[in-house]
């Protein structure tokens, strides 16, 4: 994929890509502290049922997981405790486009382990390509379950992740390459507009609550064939849908380890060497980088 994008969606910001897991970010490798609650919507299928697996597989105490069906709850905790059978699971159905569910969700997690150490929105809009502004009639969906559903579950959970001082404080939201993109051809407007907004989101929540030790990143989690991407084929999509299922999970888990507030607020892409991306920390934080700018 990365000699076909221009320099600017930042594909190859590292000069080393993975589309696999490298040895430097198996989750197995990080061991989370103790104790450890994460919280992970749209967590019933895709890339929130593996982001769980890998929380598990590090370690986590706690570990709430919900979506809209509970039968994928149901086989995604027998998965878990497979990995884990002292792993505290807690099952829910909530809509991350119902503003009351999500609250009950936050709440729930709160009489459980009174604290939240981090949080991952795993849900997503689905295959639909319309190309133009013109063919786009599932525009208000798209934008609610990406854009809405993303402020409703930082909105949420912000004040659990604020108490919860002792701990990695962790928020991350799903971006995409399609936020750099200006083309529909191979994601309809509103979704590359929905993930660009959440960049800016995820900007706003490291600057106003950063110095209360809250860390948010923005996490491109590869191209990967999940549920909610298998309608993409034709000429355009190609063979774009090749990176491992398990990368942005064990990503997570990476940025979950330990603060990094010199990478907070910023976009993440889960190809990148965490290695060589450490290694330009000083560059990241002079410069600015991997923020949404004008060029002037």
């Amino acid at each position: 994929m990365a000699p076909s994008l221009p320099p600017t969606y930042g594909h190859t910001f590292t000069p080393t890509t993975h589309s696999t897991i490298p040895p430097n970010l198996t989750p197995t490798a990080y061991k989370l502290p103790t104790p450890t609650i994460v919280a992970i919507t749209g967590a019933g299928k895709g890339l929130g049922y593996h982001i769980s697996l890998a929380y598990a597989l590090a370690g986590c105490t706690g570990l709430s997981i919900s979506s809209r069906t509970m039968s994928d709850l149901d086989n995604l905790e027998t998965a878990l405790l497979d990995i884990n059978p002292k792993l505290a699971v807690l099952k829910t159905v909530c809509d991350t486009q119902d503003e009351g569910s999500v609250k009950a969700l936050a709440e729930e997690v709160r009489r459980k382990w009174g604290r939240v150490d981090v949080v991952k929105d795993g849900g997503g809009s689905g295959p639909n390509l319309p190309v133009g502004l013109l063919e786009d009639s599932d525009w208000a969906r798209v934008l609610d379950i990406n854009l809405l559903g993303t402020w409703r579950i930082s909105k949420a959970f912000l004040p659990l992740l604020i108490q919860s001082k002792d701990g990695p404080q962790t928020l991350i939201c799903s971006t995409s390459l399609a936020a750099h993109s200006t083309s529909s051809h191979l994601c309809p407007i509103a979704y590359n507009i929905s993930k660009l907004a959440c960049n800016r989101l995820i900007e706003h929540i490291a600057n106003d609550h950063g110095a209360e030790g809250v860390c948010a990143y923005a996490l491109h989690p590869g191209a990967v064939l999940t549920p909610q991407t298998r309608g993409h084929r034709g000429e355009a999509w190609g063979e774009l849908l090749s990176d491992d299922e398990r990368l942005a999970g064990a990503m997570c888990v990476w940025l979950s380890g330990e603060k990094r507030a010199w990478l907070s607020g910023r976009y993440v892409s889960c190809n990148w060497d965490v290695g060589e991306l450490e290694a330009k920390k000083t560059q990241i934080v002079q410069e600015d980088l991997l923020k949404f700018r004008m060029a002037v």
